[in-house]
């Protein structure tokens, strides 16, 4: 038996329902038609009783004016069509059923008190205000503010129409706590407003691309930033965006401005809270896209303790570590010698081999004088990531013309340029030991051996036209073979 979802294509309905941005509506009168049809009685059962109170009519003479002004002949035919429903199955509605409904759709609008309406919404209720006071020569304005607006829960047709998220008095956000999360510990998330919602799609699409805006654009942006905070101070998402911005423009308030929208975000929890908040719910995002903007301000500023203390917390909030902090905190504890925490911090990375966590023990075993550990995780580093060459030289043209630089995995060069740039500069001798390394005609010589076998196979996978030469295996066995030969044949002392 076949599990696909039955549909009957409505046309009429469909488009009227995705003008009025309501386009799911289809999908739940084919999966749900007895109950839709009810609901939807329901709420023309409302506009007749808002009706009839507001024109002074009869109940039954109100529905027959709504039933008109949904387009049918009367409100007998109207409900009769609305209970023939109670027997269709699901997905196999009769053909042009629906689509009879097309003028009611607008009666499944369920508006919310500190959000604004879509433009098209609010012109179908007006319409609908219009047709219902023509039909009972009733004035305009009174029909708009006594059954539009109040089908909207509005005390009048202006205030719905000026509803707005910066208007809010609801709180934007509120911290839940489960007692088990996905992953069976204790947890907590961050759950937005309908207000909150709006309000974050506007800032993004005032915000979304912030690097690559003209300074007008930029400017544009940073006003409706600052404006939206004015009116609503606990947008975290702005909050985060300002904190940006100010980092941008090298504005020494950009650190102010991050730890106070965390201390927002952490006002929200309870007391004590010492569960996780982990990146999977959509709504911690922002708090620990803020704790890293915090991170890096404090290390930008030279707050070596802070920004670790930032960074184990991070690591405890969310130990899946979505974000890579674990790539940074070693480097926060290597500024300021903190060898002992520095090693401690290697432990989130014991799983991972090559690229930049070798690179990170590398640095973290030249501090500790250990320098058969320094050669081989350097080894390793530089022959699975050949781009290490130019960022220990300093030069971006350091590779051959030959070399992309990246094997199969290309890791974060941005941010491990950032926090490792430091560490490299400050540990006496690093720098020195490096470069001697990347000088040694041992380390030349494997390099284009490596690039020689990588150049034929990686390139011409799944292209027919050009015939594959080598293979994973012999990729990894070949790999495994320079790594050890280059990190046995290395000299065992270091000047310091």
């Amino acid at each position: 038996m076949s599990d696909a979802i039955k549909f009957t294509p409505s046309p009429v309905f469909d488009r009227a329902a995705s003008a009025l941005d309501l386009a799911i509506e289809s999908f739940w009168f084919n999966q749900y038609p007895a109950e839709q049809a009810a609901k939807l009685e329901g709420r023309i059962k409302m506009a007749a009783k808002l009706l009839a109170k507001l024109a002074n009519l009869q109940h039954s003479h109100a529905l027959e004016v709504v039933a008109q002004a949904l387009r049918f002949p009367s409100w007998h035919h109207l409900s009769a069509h609305l209970t023939s429903a109670q027997a269709f199955e699901k997905g196999l509605l009769p053909a042009g059923w629906l689509d009879a409904l097309a003028g009611a759709v607008v009666l499944t609008v369920q508006a919310e008190d500190d959000v604004a309406m879509p433009a098209a919404q609010l012109e179908a209720l007006e319409q609908l205000g219009e047709t219902l006071a023509m039909l009972t020569d009733t004035p305009k304005q009174h029909v708009l503010d006594g059954v539009s607006a109040a089908l909207c829960g509005g005390r009048s047709w202006q205030a719905v129409r000026r509803r707005s998220p910066l208007y809010a008095l609801e709180p934007l956000y509120r911290f839940v706590v489960y007692p088990k999360d996905a992953e069976g510990g204790s947890g907590g998330s961050f759950e937005e407003s309908p207000a909150c919602s709006q309000l974050v799609e506007q800032l993004d699409e005032q915000w979304q691309g912030y690097d690559e805006f003209t300074k007008p654009r930029k400017k544009q942006a940073r006003r409706w930033v600052e404006s939206t905070l004015a009116a609503q101070p606990g947008f975290l998402e702005a909050g985060l965006a300002l904190a940006w911005m100010q980092r941008e423009a090298k504005e020494a308030e950009a650190l102010t401005t991050a730890n106070r929208f965390v201390r927002l975000a952490e006002a929200l929890m309870p007391k004590g809270y010492k569960g996780h908040v982990r990146w999977g719910h959509l709504g911690n995002r922002v708090y620990h896209r803020l704790l890293w903007l915090q991170m890096s301000l404090n290390h930008d500023a030279g707050l070596g303790a802070a920004a670790a203390k930032v960074a184990r917390k991070m690591l405890r909030l969310n130990p899946g570590d979505n974000l890579g902090v674990r790539y940074v905190l070693p480097f926060l504890q290597l500024e300021h010698a903190n060898l002992v925490a520095a090693k401690r911090s290697l432990k989130a990375l014991e799983s991972e081999s090559g690229l930049t966590a070798s690179a990170t023990r590398a640095f973290v075993a030249f501090a500790l004088d250990d320098l058969n550990t320094f050669r081989r995780e350097l080894t390793e580093a530089l022959f699975t990531l050949p781009m290490l060459r130019a960022f220990l030289l300093n030069d971006p043209k350091a590779l051959p013309k030959d070399e992309p630089g990246y094997r199969s995995v290309q890791p974060d060069m941005d941010t491990f340029a950032e926090f490792a740039w430091p560490s490299y500069c400050i540990l006496p001798g690093l720098r020195a030991a490096c470069q001697a390394f990347l000088a040694e005609p041992v380390v030349l010589q494997t390099e284009r051996e490596l690039r020689t076998y990588w150049s034929a196979y990686w390139p011409t996978r799944g292209d027919p036209a050009r015939p594959r030469v080598g293979s994973h295996e012999g990729w990894e066995q070949l790999l495994t073979e320079c790594i050890d030969r280059v990190a046995r044949c290395g000299p065992a002392h270091v000047a310091r």
